[in-house]
């Protein structure tokens, strides 16, 4: 029988904690409460004595170990160029999407990615973890735990989100909906959110029978993803709509192999997966809703060929959460990479946004580094970023939150005269409330999300047009030219030799004024007023003012005599 006990409520929701197979509804942790992965932060361990070098991820694209991150083992070169870019291996180093999963019969039509607040489950499998221990906070520690490797993933997980942590802000320009292929999102398509308050949905402490014997025996794919199933059920989300933004880590105890991440051949740190990947391993995929879930083996029994003091000294723990983070964005952005290719964002190789990135060496972008949340700070990995570098790509440790702003990419006609219906061409320009030329404001027509129709005002002058909406302004990539107008000149009859003032707008690059087909000398000018001498020899006739970018002429002619 259960004992149910409620903890003292931190940030956010309140805790529950389950005994026995233990449930933590946990959403946000007091600070104070969990130990850090830095510098002497965490139990002494193995230690790095020299600088790994690194390998060539032996389960790089596994048929189904999907992001799996590498030992560091040897040759530091191979590794080295496929993050460089100047392997043919890797191919582009752009992250382009894949259409999303489409799982008959699921729920699942086209999703790639988390699109709504991340939730995220902890197990701790198998009975081997030992007695557990829940401070006031609700954070679970245990006795089988030699480094100290589950608190300090609780405050990771619950960490995000919090203290204007940026790192989650590089993912929050993948999106679903985009076209297949695209390198880039459009307004309205759905987006990878920035966490808030924590991701951190639950831990649950399996320690039933069933699990420590399978983790004794080592544990297959199709054990990891039943075991996945298992506490989408623990936790109540029992259908495809209440999975549709959660993951489920799987964190095996110390000692144990789960799936062979220990062979020396093909080893590997981490990955995660979906429980309907029919390539799985063991029994296949298991019943249930599609779920993501990710391998995370007792990460510090690898020591520095899985990111031990990579960061910190002795940095036990460094490795622990590098992997952690790693999985848990690259299930943000691609959440059920059942399908092949995967339906989320990968590169022309199939590698996900934190295989380009794992292991790189400072000072490149986003190397791991010490990420400081509100529940401690952690040891992460930066992860691949489309729009850095000016939209070439590179590695990141964060950036702000993604936002579509408005963009102008012409103005048409490029000249046109006071008056005049212009159109400008774009993006995100629905938001639009105001339309400038050189500082003079416009009368807004139409307004579209690519186009935006305006008239020209009256008193305006060369210059760049100025876009103005909710989503922010945008400025036209070239000078918009105006072309001469003339509303009206006085008197309406002269004398030749006498004056005649025209007056309109785009008066001030007037190169040439006629009258009756004979060219008048000009007196004076301004932007909206020029004053003309009657020529000799004119006659009768319409006035015609010629400029660089167009022809002004009169609608009435001037009576000369």
């Amino acid at each position: 029988m259960f004992r149910l006990h409620r903890a003292p409520r931190a940030a956010g929701r309140a805790l529950a904690v389950l005994a026995g197979a233990t449930v933590l509804g946990v959403t946000g942790l007091a600070t104070a409460a969990v130990p850090v992965g830095v510098a002497g932060a965490s139990p002494a361990a193995t230690t790095p004595t020299t600088t790994p070098t690194l390998t060539v991820p032996t389960a790089h694209h596994h048929r189904y170990r999907h992001g799996a991150v590498p030992r560091k083992t040897r040759d530091v070169r191979g590794v080295q160029a496929l993050q460089a870019g100047t392997s043919t291996r890797l191919g582009p180093k752009i992250l382009t999407y894949g259409g999303g999963t489409l799982t008959a019969g699921s729920g699942l039509t086209g999703a790639g990615v988390t699109t709504g607040q991340p939730e995220v489950y902890l197990v701790f499998m198998g009975d081997q973890w030992g007695a557990e221990t829940v401070n006031g906070s609700g954070v679970a520690s245990f006795t089988g735990d030699p480094t100290g490797m589950a608190p300090v993933l609780q405050a990771f997980y619950s960490g995000l989100g919090t203290d204007g942590e940026t790192w989650s802000g590089v993912m929050t320009q993948y999106c679903d909906g985009t076209s297949v292929g695209s390198a880039t999102c459009s307004y309205g398509d759905a987006m990878i959110p920035h966490p808030v308050g924590g991701v951190l949905a639950g831990v649950w402490y399996d320690k039933s029978p069933a699990s420590s014997a399978a983790e004794a025996a080592g544990l297959t794919g199709s054990q990891l993803a039943a075991e996945a199933e298992s506490a989408a059920n623990r936790f109540g989300n029992t259908s495809q709509a209440s999975n549709r933004n959660a993951q489920y880590v799987i964190v095996s105890p110390t000692g144990t192999n789960p799936d062979g991440w220990s062979s020396p051949t093909n080893g590997y740190c981490a990955y995660h997966d979906d429980t309907h990947d029919p390539s799985i391993d063991g029994a296949g995929p298991v019943a249930g809703p599609t779920v993501a879930f990710t391998n995370l083996p007792y990460v510090p029994d690898a020591g520095p060929n899985c990111g031990a003091g990579t960061v910190n000294s002795p940095g036990t723990l460094d490795g622990a959460t590098e992997a952690a983070s790693h999985e848990y964005a690259e299930t943000l952005t691609d959440q059920f990479p059942e399908t092949n290719p995967t339906g989320g964002w990968t590169d022309a190789a199939g590698s996900e946004t934190g295989d380009l990135c794992a292991y790189v060496a400072a000072p490149a972008l986003g190397p791991a580094f010490n990420l400081t949340l509100a529940t401690g700070t952690v040891t992460v990995q930066g992860t691949w970023s489309n729009r850095a570098r000016g939209g070439k790509g590179a590695c990141s440790d964060g950036e702000p939150d993604f936002a579509f702003t408005p963009t102008v990419s012409s103005v048409a006609p490029a000249s046109a005269a006071a008056g005049t219906t212009v159109t400008i061409a774009g993006s995100v320009l629905q938001s639009t409330t105001s339309v400038t030329f050189a500082g003079t404001a416009a009368t807004v027509r139409t307004v579209s999300p690519t186009a935006v129709t305006v008239t020209v005002p009256a008193g305006a002058a060369d210059g760049t047009v100025t876009v103005t909406g909710t989503l922010g302004t945008a400025v036209s990539p070239v000078a918009f030219h105006l072309a001469p107008s003339i509303d009206s000149f006085a008197p309406s009859s002269a004398p030749r030799g006498g004056t005649v003032t025209i007056t309109g707008s785009g008066l001030g690059a007037v190169k040439k004024v006629t009258i009756g087909g004979k060219r008048a000398a000009v007196s004076s000018e301004t932007a909206t007023q020029i004053v003309v001498t009657v020529p000799r020899l004119a006659k009768s006739g319409a006035i015609v003012a010629v400029a660089k970018y167009g022809t002004a002429t009169s609608s009435t002619a001037l009576t000369v005599g």
